[in-house]
């Protein structure tokens, strides 16, 4: 048992005061337990002269329990196993050792924490709803401090409908393999609503779980909104259709709601939403396409959202079922950036960056980027497949105060990156160096 390992340890006559032939003896157990647990007591006496009788008493209240009782006529070491009474309430027990012989009668006691056992209660049904006139099956389960299966006794289990009213009940149910088994048949009149279960421990510790009787009906259809994970033309369908569980179509009238947003500059939110509603039919094949969401896409901005939320109503019965998508709007153009590329530079030390593409996977691939540096110098480079170009520049003559870079593809627009030198002050013997003569600034340490 975890806790702290309290040793009840009398040492008789083994100080200078005490006669060489007196006993002494060790006493072992911990000092807190919980009730109905199995704990152990050592005990070892080192015997002197003569036998002894030696005894080990719990006792609570009034009551007491013998634990160990033996007569000791050598070195004696053992070690019993004894059971906790259980508690309702922590009670402090007392263990006494005593040592009786001709000569000799020694007694010490020790005091003991004993805690109530803590149990977990799980109360479990075999399905969250049910139908008028089904039996709810449920079972109790206790588990100890350890997650496993625990003894205990319930003094009361009832069900109650609704309106809170008990319409079963079930009184000092005992559970010896830590699972109870219960069941209740419901009528074809039963209310429908929540239900509660409610179970009390003998301690009064109260666990509920709740379940649901509705007259539902499976659904015979469902609504899909089919969209490619991301657009790149506004021009895409989009196709809200029905479909029987057996795999016909469903004919009937659909109201959709298409919006789209706009990721601002701050990369955090999206501008406020713009939609259009339409209603259509389903034709032969179930599905309703004439949804055009040309003119809420803009065909200038990158980072786009378009979602759908649609009710399709089957004829002849008036069904209405829900469906949604989304998707994402990337414009069928070429975005160029660059990055990872420093903000400063040091002459003779390569500045390496990179340049990306947004756009359609098929056309941001292989694409050549021109980048133009100080002066006339000219690079080309190819995008990979990710529209990814790396590059890696020599600046052995970069000698302005500062640098800008170039870049642009046919099909994207003109970027550029601005660096400046990178400036190092070393001081040494009180003289100043300058890396560049750009770093016209004093320095400090």
């Amino acid at each position: 048992m975890l806790g702290l390992l309290l040793i009840a340890c009398v040492l008789l006559h083994a100080a200078k005061s005490r006669q060489p032939d007196e006993p002494m003896y060790l006493v072992t157990v911990t000092s807190q337990t919980t009730g109905g647990s199995t704990e152990t007591i050592c005990a070892h006496i080192v015997l002197r002269k003569g036998p002894l009788s030696f005894m080990l008493t719990l006792e609570i209240g009034a009551s007491s329990t013998t634990l160990l009782e033996e007569l000791v006529t050598a070195e004696f070491h053992r070690c019993v196993k004894f059971q906790v009474p259980p508690v309702n309430t922590e009670t402090v027990a007392t263990i006494q050792a005593s040592i009786k012989g001709e000569e000799t009668s020694l007694s010490k006691k020790t005091k003991i924490l004993i805690k109530p056992s803590s149990s977990l209660t799980i109360i479990q049904t075999d399905k969250p709803i049910y139908k008028p006139g089904q039996t709810v099956k449920f079972r109790i389960v206790s588990l100890d401090s350890s997650f496993l299966l625990h003894e205990e006794m319930y003094q009361t289990v009832e069900l109650q409908d609704p309106n809170s009213n008990r319409i079963a009940q079930w009184l000092n149910q005992s559970i010896t393999t830590g699972i109870l088994d219960l069941s209740h048949p419901t009528t074809l009149e039963a209310k429908q609503g929540i239900y509660t279960i409610s179970a009390w421990t003998k301690r009064g510790i109260k666990t509920t779980q709740t379940f649901e009787i509705i007259e539902y009906v499976l659904p015979k259809f469902e609504v899909t909104v089919h969209l490619p994970h991301v657009i790149f033309d506004r021009k895409t369908p989009v196709n809200i259709c029905g479909k029987y569980t057996y795999g016909k179509p469903v004919l009937g009238s659909v109201k959709a709601k298409v919006c789209s947003k706009i990721l601002t500059h701050h990369w955090s939110h999206y501008d406020r939403a713009v939609c259009m509603e339409y209603t259509m039919r389903t034709d032969k094949t179930g599905c309703a396409t004439n949804i055009n969401a040309t003119s809420i896409l803009s065909a200038d901005r990158i980072y786009q959202s378009l979602t759908v939320e649609c009710e399709m109503e089957e004829d002849g019965t008036g069904v209405v079922l829900k469906g949604s998508g989304s998707t994402k709007f990337i414009p069928d153009k070429i975005y160029i950036a660059f990055q990872d590329t420093p903000s400063t530079f040091k002459p003779g030390i390569n500045y390496d960056g990179k340049i990306i593409l947004k756009g359609a996977p098929s056309s941001i691939a292989n694409k050549t980027i021109l980048l133009h540096g100080p002066g006339a110098a000219n690079w080309t480079l190819t995008s990979d497949s990710e529209g990814v170009a790396h590059f890696s520049l020599d600046t052995s003559s970069w000698l302005d105060t500062s640098v800008r870079l170039h870049a642009h593809c046919k099909e994207g627009q003109r970027v550029y990156v601005l660096c400046r030198p990178f400036c190092l002050f070393i001081f040494f013997k009180e003289h100043e160096l300058s890396e560049h003569p750009a770093c016209k600034r004093t320095a400090s340490l």
